[in-house]
């Protein structure tokens, strides 16, 4: 089998004939994938599907306190606490409000006994801790006006910053652009160019005057063509669609598709490295599936790595997709501009390094 020789990496074509090359080599590679169902789904429908469910999960805001109210309670405690901003009161049953705390379906059960407050709460529901806190500032407040203080030495001042409400989408958005350049950059490149091995079409462009760069070159050029057009799309459902805020407008619009640009420049290396090794699918799917699928776990584009155990988290937060997400998530929700991210660019640059000296020395035509 031939290696990929250092021939190969000769400068960009520059003759007309390798310019020719270059264009077609580039064009029929982008149709292909134009008409794969596979590059088709994961790289555009399965980000715009998630984005849309989970979208519109980050546009369901804070639903209050739910208290179940036992029958029997009145007075001066029970007209504070409904009161309450945020707080709804449900009477009912002590055995049916108990049943239905312990299921996650309320935050408390709320007892009022003569001069005391009773609140049980669910101690697996987080949302169920804060329920004490809204309880207790009625009750302070009520307590006060009993013992007959109307100015009381210290008061609580709130001032309101101007500000953006982060939701979900902001944190899924650049996660599903890091996933699909992720998927187009191992799984495009490794399948791609595995059937042009077995079928000796690479053998056979190889054996032309075409040089092996060119030929590299228009596949990589396709799958950027590709991985631009699904950053397009999914930022542009995503503003659409769910109000996906732009810090700096069209300029984070451009940088993010600058970052992509990179982020597939150094997927692709890892691709050409599997594609090279490899001779069959199904050799290289296990080793694909075992480099992307740890990324699409651990790198936070689902949710954050800060839930991950401490152990982990280095790892983690250590692997290429990780620092792309970073990146992005940067530029999309703080306004990052290119210094800023430059310690993400410099760990991806490294990988990038390191896949291509790994491709060079282990790519076969055939």
């Amino acid at each position: 089998m031939s290696s990929l020789a250092s021939s190969d990496f000769d400068a960009a074509p520059a003759h007309p004939s390798q310019v020719r090359a270059f264009v077609a080599l580039s064009w029929y590679p982008l149709l292909a994938m134009g008409r794969n169902v596979a590059t088709m789904f994961f790289g555009f429908a399965f980000p715009v599907v998630f984005i849309a469910v989970f979208g519109l999960i980050g546009n369901v805001g804070f639903g209050g306190i739910q208290l179940g109210l036992v029958d029997g309670g009145s007075g001066p405690v029970l007209d504070a606490v409904a009161g309450l901003p945020g707080v709804t009161l449900q009477p009912g049953d002590a055995a049916d409000l108990e049943q239905r705390l312990r299921l996650g379906r309320i935050d408390g059960v709320l007892r009022l006994e003569g001069g005391r407050v009773v609140l049980s709460v669910n101690s697996a529901s987080p949302q169920s801790r804060l329920a004490p806190l809204w309880l207790q500032g009625a009750v302070d407040r009520l307590n006060l006006q009993l013992a007959g203080v109307t100015a009381p030495a210290l008061r609580l001042v709130v001032e309101e910053v101007a500000g953006r409400h982060e939701r979900y989408i902001d944190f899924a958005l650049p996660g599903q652009i890091g996933m699909a350049l992720l998927s187009t950059g191992i799984f495009g490149t490794v399948f791609g160019l595995i059937f042009l091995k077995k079928s000796l079409v690479l053998k056979r462009m190889f054996a032309t005057p075409v040089r092996g760069l060119t030929i590299l070159l228009g596949q990589g050029t396709a799958r950027l063509a590709i991985a631009l057009l699904q950053a397009v799309v999914i930022l542009a459902f995503g503003v659409a669609f769910f109000g996906f805020q732009l810090p700096n407008g069209v300029a984070t619009f451009l940088l993010l598709l600058l970052l992509s640009a990179f982020g597939l420049v150094v997927f692709l290396g890892f691709g050409l490295f599997i594609a090279g090794w490899c001779a069959s699918e199904e050799a290289a799917g296990p080793i694909a599936n075992l480099f992307t699928l740890p990324q699409f776990l651990l790198s936070g584009t689902f949710f954050s790595t800060e839930v991950f155990p401490f152990w982990l988290r280095p790892i983690a937060d250590s692997l290429p997709l990780s620092h792309l997400n970073a990146a992005m998530r940067a530029v999309a929700t703080e306004g990052a501009d290119l210094v800023a991210v430059a310690p993400q660019l410099a760990v991806l640059a490294v990988w990038g390094v390191l896949a291509y000296v790994l491709a060079a020395r282990t790519f076969r035509w055939y």
